[in-house]
């Protein structure tokens, strides 16, 4: 399976089997952001990979997993919604190995010891204790032409791209971006918070829209379109 399948399969898993995962694994993806294409690469981002058994995670909503898995970022203009582009990509590899995943966005960690850096997100991922895969149809998605605008007919290269970014995962699946499309562009666009933790939901839109990119950049290098951003 590559990781472009893998967009059409994956869904979030939340109970986990209690089996080591192999040591060269838990290795790459300690690299694997020199390995993924991101927005922009010369951003600085650090991976650390902690066990259930260092009791370092906590927070709302946690799930109870074996292996936690923190991206950091410098922090600068777009580096939300890389770390958002490089651990969507992580995501959809660790499926492609067999390997569950879920996002933990209300988690934290007691012990962070990279002052120079932000956490940008935790993901708890493992051997899955549930069904790994999903059918096409059990996806919970808005239909593609509520997200999109367009005064042109839809091409093959805009269809894909779009039906990819589509199923993109988001908070409680609200989706939090709408696509503006011209004859040789995709304008994506995120919601604008309320005035309620507005720093709090921007934050987490960005890497949302990242994420959104993501299935975009995949799609594009697994079908040889010729892509920027």
């Amino acid at each position: 399976m590559t990781k472009y399948e893998a967009i059409f399969r994956r869904k979030s898993v939340r109970k986990y089997k209690e089996e080591p995962i192999e040591e060269k694994i838990l290795e790459k993806i300690l690299h694997y952001g020199a390995h993924a294409v991101g927005v922009r690469q010369d951003i600085h981002v650090k991976w650390k990979v902690y066990q259930a058994s260092d009791h370092n995670v906590k927070g709302m909503f946690q799930v109870k997993a074996p292996y936690y898995a923190a991206l950091y970022s410098e922090v600068c203009e777009d580096c939300r919604i890389n770390a958002g582009c490089l651990m969507e990509q992580l995501v959809l590899w660790l499926h492609t190995m067999g390997i569950g995943s879920c996002y933990q966005g209300g988690a934290r960690l007691r012990y962070d010891e990279e002052d120079q850096m932000e956490l940008m997100m935790i993901l708890a991922f493992g051997y899955p204790a549930e069904p790994l895969e999903r059918s096409y149809t059990e996806f919970k998605r808005a239909e593609l032409k509520k997200l999109t605008k367009t005064n042109i007919t839809l091409g093959k290269v805009h269809k894909k791209l779009l039906e990819a970014a589509r199923l993109a995962p988001s908070a409680l699946n609200q989706q939090p971006w709408r696509f503006v499309v011209t004859e040789n562009r995709l304008h994506l666009f995120i919601r604008r918070p309320g005035r309620m933790s507005y720093e709090k939901q921007m934050k987490r839109n960005l890497f949302q829209a990242g994420i959104v990119l993501s299935h975009m950049l995949v799609t594009g290098e697994e079908l040889w379109f010729d892509l920027d951003y």
